[in-house]
């Protein structure tokens, strides 16, 4: 094994542009990158792809396995996880314990954990199984990958992804309302995908009422996230999609505390799990900072929202948007009245405005993504 603290900077600086394949796709978890090696040489490579997903650990195990190889030496962008799958919500296998199987000798970690419940527990793991642990490996580098991992720490709430589709114009809809389709089958295929990589999908009440959509995983394949609703009075008509297939796909509705007891009663008759909300200001508008703490307790730890403006514009000034998608497709339609993808009074002054970093642009067919961290 090479000793030599340029090389292992170096290693280390492949990891973490292999951890930058996962932006955007595997918040509110940590980037990461690991490269294996075998007498110095590289042998394998993983990150961590979205999430949910395979570990970058388990990803560059994968592929020394299948070629026959067995490493000497990890290196990765941070400490692997020690926490056994279910426990706090987790996914996936611990990767400390899968190193250790594996049988390498060495592992070169850029940034300790920063969740002080697992923090140096990884690093505990493998020292007790006889591996050597050299850690703080090019540590300013890596530690530039976790600031949004070190936001959703802080949150009580889930992480929060934003997303729409709107024309060249900024419309989200034409005049009349109608809104299909904006965006081409490459981008809507992406919006499943990000359904099923989620744990939820949120929409406002307006949304649940004009589109009538289903909100379900459908272009690709993968599990069926909680499907949500804003409709603080209950207004949702008892035939819409979200209701008449509650009880194939889990449904929730985010309603006043005030919402009448025959209405609540009626919903749940129909398989919708009504959660009781307080207010903010006025009967419908709901404190959303309480009710999206309460989606946390139950176990949701990120959500899609595919609007409306109105509940969008109420996340923003809850400061309860983490992440933006946005889809622009080359279409105008025009329009004083046509909707726009944040309602609301909006930002006084340019310099108010909610800025985006980290911010990518991709193309999906005929439209252009535009993505960030708020």
């Amino acid at each position: 094994m090479i000793d030599d603290p340029l090389l292992h900077d170096a290693w280390m600086q492949d990891a973490v542009e292999l951890a930058q394949r996962g932006r955007g796709e595997v918040e509110p978890n940590p980037r990461v990158g690991c490269l294996l090696l075998k007498d110095g040489v590289v042998v394998a490579r993983g990150w961590h792809e979205h999430y949910g997903g395979r570990h970058a650990e388990a990803m560059a195990l994968d592929e020394a396995r299948h070629n026959g190889l067995r490493p000497d030496t990890a290196v990765v962008t941070l400490e692997p996880c020690s926490t056994p799958k279910g426990q706090d919500g987790k996914k996936t296998p611990p990767c400390a314990a899968a190193l250790i199987e594996a049988g390498v000798k060495r592992v070169l970690i850029g940034t300790i954990d920063p969740d002080p419940r697992h923090r140096r527990h990884g690093i505990q793991a493998l020292e007790q199984a006889g591996i050597e642990v050299l850690d703080g490996i090019a540590a300013t580098l890596c530690d530039q990958l976790y600031e949004p991992f070190r936001r959703a720490l802080q949150l009580d709430r889930p992480w929060m992804l934003a997303k729409w589709a709107m024309t060249l114009d900024g419309k989200t809809a034409a005049p009349t309302g109608e809104a299909r389709w904006i965006s081409g089958i490459e981008a809507r295929t992406k919006t499943h995908e990000l359904r099923a990589r989620c744990d939820g999908v949120m929409v406002g009440f307006r949304t649940a009422q004009v589109d009538d959509p289903e909100l379900t995983v459908r272009l690709v394949q993968g599990p069926q996230p909680v499907r949500i609703v804003v409709d603080p009075l209950g207004e949702i008509e008892d035939d819409s999609n979200l209701v008449t297939t509650a009880r194939q796909a889990p449904t929730w509705l985010l309603a006043a505390e005030a919402l009448a007891p025959a209405r609540r009663a009626r919903l749940e008759q129909l398989g919708v799990v009504v959660i009781p909300c307080p207010t903010g200001e006025g009967p419908r508008r709901l404190h959303l900072g309480l009710a999206f703490t309460e989606l946390k307790r139950r176990g949701l730890r990120r959500v899609l929202v595919e609007g409306g403006g109105g509940l969008v514009a109420q996340m923003f000034a809850w400061n309860a948007v983490d992440q933006v998608l946005a889809f622009v497709a080359p279409k105008i339609i025009g329009g004083r009245f046509a909707p726009t993808p944040v309602a609301g009074e909006g930002r006084p002054f340019m310099a108010e405005a909610w800025q985006l970093k980290e911010v990518r642009h991709e193309v999906y067919g005929d439209d252009l993504a535009i993505s960030g961290f708020v």
